[in-house]
């Protein structure tokens, strides 16, 4: 035994943690051999110049996590068997770790997804036009966090414990009096989910198989097309214009493919942010209705609605119940908190709960208790219309900027957004390099690349206008002048157009 050598590691752990650990690490050296005694604790003690206690104590743990076993008088020998199934018996008892890694076959490919826009990281740009982003500067985290502390005081254990997949019953209810006071949207049953993307995965995986064709919009969100993706559907781009998704472009889809669901946006089109017009919903949902196919709705951001008041949701006149209707709150709060939901009927609340029962169980109770309150004293609206005021003016801010840019002679063309938190610009060149020559000066934008399902170049930028203040969108449009300017010097006269074109 005077030939064993411990040596303890040196860190912040408890003193008989990293004498375990020495131990431990002298076994698998094969320095103490399986079924060895160890020196007493006295002597170990002794020699490592501690406390016997703390030796007893290591020794404990080492019995307890099968490395060692307990022998007599409390002197432990090796384990026999050594609990780690990485170690394999090498000559003279030594033991050696396996060096060879396994080679992992996935069943499903779950790799970067070509298209969508890539995230700006905090930090990395001093103007940021990201789409859909909220101004998180603004949201009036005292109010909420009182909400929060009143949900923990009032039966904690009940907040704390497991809830019903489907949502927190008293969330629901508010939710129930908000949808139908707010989107005349009444009569269909609530599944509360982490966002709208877990709603669109959800219904992926309840609706589609491999093989199954999903209608989507040409120009579109491509989150929803990964989740339909991963659910082994083919997609069918059906165009879109400055109407939003074209009718007869769909009746021709419905045509040429047996197709299981169509995917659309019709409030604020993503990305171009454009209003689907009443007689193409209904002319849509006719051609929906007669060949039995459901339709799926994102209302993203619908309270954001400046013009006019917004149209009522797909789903608000659904007699055939083909619509499942899907919303968040991410845009009206924060998108951390990750509360969405899907309005479906009746027929789906129950295949749609054990779905998700089994996938991520339930939202944050206490999440959905402190909205719930934050909903019954007036906070919740009292947000919204600051917010909205707010976003108008940040549009129209931007609309000036752009404005400005277009009269020095840029070739910049847009509609005017009847509301959302973004604007569908046409830059006449080449959006791809606006969008990198604007990332060298520090502004984020997104090309119309990002939002098409083979990623073909286009002239379009999205511009989210939602999280920075007027003199930041001021600022930063003039950066992005520069870049659209230097692109258009180089590109050659015959690439640029002024007039948006249809996907």
């Amino acid at each position: 035994m005077q030939e064993l050598i411990v040596t303890v590691p040196k860190d912040n752990r408890p003193g008989y943690l990293r004498i375990a650990e020495g131990l431990r690490q002298a076994i698998q050296a094969g320095r103490l051999k399986p079924g060895e005694k160890l020196p007493s604790s006295r002597a170990l003690a002794e020699r490592l110049g501690v406390h016997r206690h703390t030796v007893i104590a290591a020794m404990d743990e080492l019995v307890a996590e099968g490395w060692l076993e307990a022998g007599e008088r409390r002197v432990p020998r090796v384990a026999s068997v050594l609990p780690s199934q990485f170690f394999e018996p090498k000559p003279r008892g030594k033991y050696q770790c396996l060096k060879r890694k396994i080679t992992w076959q996935f069943a499903r490919n779950f790799a970067e997804s070509p298209c969508g826009p890539v995230e700006a990281k905090p930090g990395e740009f001093a103007h940021v036009f990201q789409s859909g982003q909220p101004d998180l500067r603004l949201f009036p985290y005292s109010e909420f966090r009182a909400c929060l502390a009143e949900s923990l005081r009032r039966s904690p254990a009940a907040r704390a414990g497991y809830g019903t997949a489907s949502g927190h019953a008293p969330f629901v209810a508010r939710l129930r009096e908000y949808l139908a006071h707010m989107r005349a949207l009444t009569d269909r049953e609530i599944v509360v989910t982490h966002g709208t993307q877990e709603g669109v995965f959800l219904a992926a995986q309840l609706l589609l198989k491999p093989g199954d064709k999903v209608a989507v919009e040409a120009l579109g969100y491509g989150a929803a097309w990964d989740a339909f993706r991963t659910a082994g559907a083919e997609l069918v781009p059906i165009r879109v214009d400055e109407n939003g998704l074209d009718p007869e472009a769909f009746e021709a889809a419905l045509k040429k493919h047996r197709l299981r669901l169509l995917y659309l946006t019709p409030h604020h089109q993503y990305p171009t942010t454009v209003t689907l017009p009443v007689s193409r919903r209904m002319r849509i949902y006719e051609l929906a209705s007669r060949h039995q196919l459901p339709v799926f709705e994102d209302d993203y951001d619908h309270e954001f609605h400046y013009r006019c008041q917004p149209i009522a949701p797909m789903a608000v006149n659904d007699p055939c119940e083909l619509v499942i209707y899907a919303s968040t709150l991410s845009k009206v709060m924060f998108p951390s908190m990750r509360i969405g939901f899907l309005a479906v009927p009746e027929t789906l609340l129950k295949p749609l709960s054990n779905l998700r029962s089994i996938i991520t169980r339930q939202n944050s109770v206490l999440m959905q208790d402190a909205v719930a309150r934050w909903m019954d004293n007036g906070g919740f609206e009292r947000h919204l219309r600051r917010m909205r005021r707010v976003y108008q003016e940040r549009r129209d801010a931007l609309v000036d900027a752009l404005t400005l840019a277009k009269s020095a002679g840029l070739p910049l063309s847009w509609l005017m957004p009847d509301g959302g938190m973004a604007l569908w610009l046409d830059c006449a060149v080449d959006s791809d390099a606006v969008a990198r020559a604007a990332a060298a000066a520090g502004v984020y934008v997104t090309a119309e690349s990002a939002y098409r399902i083979k990623s073909a170049p286009g002239t379009h930028l999205r511009l989210g206008f939602a999280s920075q203040t007027p003199d930041e969108i001021r600022a930063g449009v003039r950066l992005l002048s520069q870049a659209v300017e230097s692109v258009a010097g180089k590109a050659p006269a015959g690439r640029r157009r002024r007039k948006p074109a249809a996907a």
